[in-house]
């Protein structure tokens, strides 16, 4: 049974329709212009340079990029968008706010399929390098192509339940395992590029990562890099790569 809409879908439907531009092309003109804000407000304003200029001086800092409302304690947390537990509102896309060797671990669950992979990707990826330190661990999250192609293809309604879709009750907007992947890796746009560990790997070795290990949920090189987001963990693919 399909899920109903919610009010915000409700309202969406109504207006999406009517705007003079598609609702992909709407969303990303909404996203591009709220960074522009970001960067500009970054640039020009005393207290959020002020801000930038403290974390530049900061030394062994956990860095949570792309956190959202799930900023963890003691980390400094880092979204485009204003959170309660976001220390820095930041556009991440083409530079980090540390310095050389000042960072002891990133986490970015769920934030790198946001990314373009040939511009946008290889930038973040070479900054994260620039700020770690020796021996630090880079932990990315993202959803598994693997998983989802292996559902796809066996054609059975166990496998995408063992990944978090029961496809007798799918979410609104979904009908089709065909739909599950194309939201699963599209996301109206917002999803840049679907990986798999071998696309991720090397993508990641080409910014100077020497080591590059698959894990799992709850598991890492760095102890303090385990406590990932449980609501992920049927369909994520969980990669640690080492300075």
């Amino acid at each position: 049974m399909q899920g109903k809409k919610s009010l915000k879908q409700r309202i969406g439907s109504y207006i999406i329709p009517r705007l003079p531009v598609t609702r992909e092309n709407f969303d990303r003109l909404r996203f591009e212009m709220n960074a522009l804000f970001v960067n500009l407000n970054n640039s020009i304003n005393p207290l959020a340079i002020s801000k930038v200029v403290r974390h530049r001086k900061m030394k062994g800092l956990s860095v949570n990029v792309g956190a959202g409302p799930f900023g963890k304690e003691g980390w400094t947390n880092i979204d485009m968008f204003k959170f309660s537990n976001v220390a820095l509102v930041y556009d991440c896309r083409k530079k980090l706010p540390f310095n050389a060797a000042s960072v002891d671990r990133i986490r970015a669950e769920h934030v790198f399929e946001h990314l373009d992979k040939f511009d946008e990707s290889p930038k973040f990826l070479q900054e994260c390098y620039r700020c770690m330190t020796p021996g630090s661990v880079l932990r990315i999250v993202v959803p598994d192509l693997e998983l989802f192609t292996r559902a796809y293809v066996s054609g059975s309604p166990e496998e995408w339940k063992k990944i978090g879709f029961d496809l007798e009750d799918l979410p609104w907007g979904l009908e089709t395992p065909m739909d599950i992947l194309n939201h699963t890796f599209r996301q109206n746009g917002e999803h840049k590029y679907g990986y798999d560990f071998q696309t991720l790997r090397k993508i990641v070795e080409k910014a100077g990562f020497q080591r590059v290990e698959k894990m799992s949920w709850g598991r890492s090189l760095d102890p303090l890099l385990q406590d990932d987001l449980e609501n992920h963990q049927p369909y994520s693919l969980y990669v640690d790569c080492v300075r």
